[in-house]
């Protein structure tokens, strides 16, 4: 016999599901693969957490220490490989007990930090110092569950690619890399790269006030505009690039990105950035992406908000009909705006075409793949809302299944057993707190393009 002392517990009863172990899914429409094919078009080699000039700085320094510490004679490449990306990863973790030790100078502060991977975990190692400890190894603390992935090596490693400033396959640099590098604050007399070194704690702190999230140097930020444009290796991404980043540097921003890339399409169309003399079939190219964001965008925010709206009536009662959900005003509105986007997105890919055949032909490509065409179809061809919903759920389905990007297997969010019975969360977890409601469909917030980043690097290194 169970006996319950607990007043505030509460249970939530549901079937097993083999599946449910493994349903930490970040993308549960299967939209994420479209907008980034996008985003590549418009702003390449960087992401949404490429945000800080100088943790490219560091890493060519990085990667430089560990060619001279381990030359390589005579090592088999993946040895070799390995044995750099150690001497990386130590670097990486003691330039980041470097800037939080930077952080405690009153005249320095949080910039110090502003950007650090893994700051939570810097902070509470420098925490657990003793205060007669005067140095420390880098070898005594993880800098992030996964440094590879989620740190500065992850974040950053296209980027360095594709900017031609180091091969990370390698983890060999290039000539721009190399550059910069030099322009890097070096750590005086410290060998960073070898972990199981002890780093005199005082000598960090004075590396750290030098070498900083906060500060960038006008030498370091000359080596990265070029290698930002390409160099002496720029090609047809470098074009494209600079090109978006110098539209970014002549464009206000009031930080709505939704609204700075409706004005960027605007300025094109008016001939505003003619002055700027980029390739014009680089702008031709921006034009075509910025022509579809919206579209695709508008399509994200409805089917999102239709997905959450039964989310969250599945959270509010133990089960959902769509029938009753499906004429409140918030989904009929929703409704109404995602067979409306699908039909603008059709279009706006036929405009596009005329504007940059390539690159529509490759982004389409990826909307084929991740089932978006198909979906768009399928919401134009709906007769009602309740068979809207039923197909928003089952695109779900398909995509925690791995039907379009083959991936690992998750159980679904929400789940109907019979197509017109009623819908039930598959567990707890899934459901949606009221802070994570809107009360519209275009209140929900549209996919980063990189733009917040991609200015920071623009300020850094006076691009105009």
């Amino acid at each position: 016999m169970l006996t319950l002392t607990t007043p505030d517990l509460r249970l939530f009863w549901a079937a097993y599901d083999p599946l449910d172990l493994a349903s930490g899914s970040i993308d549960v429409l299967g939209l994420q693969s479209g907008y980034i094919a996008l985003a590549n078009k418009f702003l390449p080699g960087f992401t949404t957490v490429t945000t800080s000039p100088r943790y490219v700085s560091m890493l060519c320094a990085a990667v430089g220490a560990a060619e001279t510490a381990f030359p390589g004679v005579g090592d088999s490449g993946v040895r070799l490989r390995q044995t750099r990306l150690a001497a990386v990863k130590s670097y990486e973790r003691a330039w980041a007990l470097a800037c939080g030790l930077a952080a405690t100078e009153a005249t320095i502060g949080d910039k110090a930090t502003d950007g650090l991977r893994g700051v939570q975990y810097v902070r509470r190692r420098l925490s657990e110092l003793a205060g007669g400890q005067k140095s420390i190894r880098t070898s005594s603390f993880n800098l992030l569950a996964n440094q590879v992935r989620y740190g500065g090596i992850g974040a950053y490693s296209t980027l360095l690619e594709d900017c031609h400033l180091a091969s990370m396959r390698s983890v060999a640099s290039r000539p721009l890399g190399t550059q910069l590098a030099e322009s890097f604050p070096r750590p005086d007399d410290l060998a960073v790269w070898d972990e199981d070194k002890p780093l005199p704690i005082d000598a960090l702190r004075e590396w750290g006030s030098r070498c900083h999230l906060g500060q960038y140097s006008r030498e370091e930020g000359r080596c990265l505009a070029t290698a930002l444009r390409g160099g002496e290796e720029g090609g047809w991404e470098d074009d494209v690039r600079w090109a978006s980043l110098r539209m970014l540097a002549s464009s206000a921003d009031d930080g709505d990105e939704a609204v700075l890339l409706d004005r960027m399409l605007e300025a094109i169309r008016r001939g505003d950035f003619e002055r700027l003399k980029a390739p014009a079939q680089c702008l031709r190219q921006i034009e075509a992406t910025l022509v579809l964001i919206r579209p695709y965008e508008r399509l994200s925010q409805a089917v999102q908000f239709l997905f959450d709206a039964v989310r969250a009536a599945a959270t509010d009662e133990p089960e959902v009909r769509l029938d009753s959900l499906a004429p409140t005003p918030t989904c009929a509105s929703a409704c109404a705006g995602a067979r409306s986007a699908a039909s603008r997105l059709t279009a706006a890919i036929e405009e596009a075409g005329e504007l940059h055949a390539q690159s529509v032909h490759d982004v389409r490509g990826a909307f084929v793949e991740a089932g978006v065409v198909a979906l768009a179809e399928s919401i134009r061809g709906t007769s009602g809302a309740v068979e809207l919903l039923g197909l928003i759920l089952d695109r779900h389905r398909d995509v925690q299944q791995g039907k379009f990007d083959r991936g690992e297997q998750k159980a679904a969010w929400v789940r109907r057993e019979t197509a017109g019975g009623p819908v039930r969360l598959t567990a707890q977890r899934h459901q949606l707190p009221r802070s994570g409601r809107y009360d519209g469909w275009e209140q929900i917030p549209w996919h980063p393009y990189r733009t917040f980043g991609a200015r920071r690097f623009v300020r850094a290194c006076g691009i105009h």
